[in-house]
């Protein structure tokens, strides 16, 4: 069904991690769509973020490193950047109460899961303006 639409197949770290997600909350908020009734629970984002963070940095300081899962998450544990990046953007969904962030962590790590679409690995010097080694 996905082979119909016209969607792409490869999605640079800059957008999937800055672009969309800012995009996605400007349209949450100019739309009125409700936010998650989680009450005090949202501050369960802020492990998530501290998660992603930490692990960024570790695979950011090893850049050949990856981790062995099994399961669903086996495609994104050979990128662990990729997988901090979606904890991230997960956590501040929590944080937030944003039911589209959330959901829109969660379908893009299905997508990068499978072999739906290609999501590049971020490196630091995609968004510091530099190359990194």
């Amino acid at each position: 069904m996905l082979d119909r639409l016209n969607l792409p197949r490869h999605l640079s770290s800059r957008l999937w991690l800055l672009t969309l997600p800012s995009a996605l909350i400007s349209f949450e908020r100019r739309q009125n769509v409700p936010k998650l009734p989680i009450g005090v629970l949202r501050f369960g984002g802020i492990p998530l973020i501290a998660a992603g963070l930490a692990l960024g940095v570790w695979s950011w300081r090893n850049p050949h490193a990856s981790m062995q899962l099994s399961g669903p998450a086996e495609r994104l544990s050979s990128q662990p950047a990729t997988l901090a990046g979606l904890l991230v953007i997960a956590g501040a969904g929590v944080l937030l109460r944003s039911p589209v962030l959330v959901l829109y962590s969660l379908g893009l790590a299905a997508a990068a899961s499978t072999d739906t679409i290609n999501v590049d690995e971020p490196r630091p010097g995609d968004f510091l303006g530099g190359r990194s080694a």
